[in-house]
């Protein structure tokens, strides 16, 4: 898979049984955006990988959009499929799991997509929503794995390579009430696929 290459990155990755997972969560992104009382000046996206939703988000943000990741080449393949019209586009290597290098409330919107399944501790998962919710002023998009046992059986029978067995997902209750705890309400929750997968992505609004 070319790193380098993001249209050659994302046909791969996300076609044949991903490409119905992948028009419903540009849809769901869409219109959560939608649903944010504009204008939202500055976005992060973090982590922001090859730059899937970078042209929706490209297009919402009207100052800046700061994309951010751990991987240069992830930041590369991105900077170099993007025009060079359109609003200013800063990038950022940074940890997520070290405090992130912004300001309380530097940004209108921060955008975190199909990372937190990756999150295997407790501590790493609470640090994270943490940090995300500090560095926003007003909203959140965050999409996770709840538990689903149908999802669950499915990836430990799935023998694709390089495929992970058990990717980490949490109670939906108790996810919901740690982003409440800091400081945000819920404005939108949806399944990407209910009762087939264990996707979620949420809306949320600091209160």
């Amino acid at each position: 898979m070319a790193a380098n290459d993001r249209a050659t990155y994302l046909k791969e990755r996300y076609g044949k049984s991903q490409s119905m997972m992948n028009r419903r969560e540009q849809r769901f992104v869409a219109e959560m955006l939608s649903m944010t009382h504009q204008p939202l000046a500055e976005i992060l996206d973090i982590p922001c990988g090859h730059g899937r939703f970078t042209p929706q988000l490209r297009a919402a943000a009207t100052e800046r959009l700061v994309c951010g990741d751990l991987r240069p080449k992830h930041i590369q393949a991105l900077v170099a499929a993007e025009p060079d019209h359109g609003t200013r586009i800063e990038t950022v290597q940074t940890d997520l799991f070290e405090r992130l290098p912004f300001k309380d409330g530097e940004f209108d919107l921060v955008f975190n997509f199909r990372f937190l399944h990756h999150v295997r501790r407790d501590n790493q998962r609470s640090h994270l929503i943490k940090e995300l919710a500090r560095v926003s002023r007003r909203y959140l998009i965050v999409s996770y794995y709840q538990n689903a046992a149908l999802h669950a059986f499915q990836k430990r029978i799935w023998r694709r390579p390089g495929h992970s067995h058990d990717l980490p997902m949490v109670d939906r209750a108790a996810f919901l009430r740690c982003i409440v705890a800091h400081g945000y309400q819920v404005l939108d929750d949806r399944g990407v696929l209910p009762g087939i997968h264990a996707h979620r992505v949420g809306l949320f609004e600091r209160t």
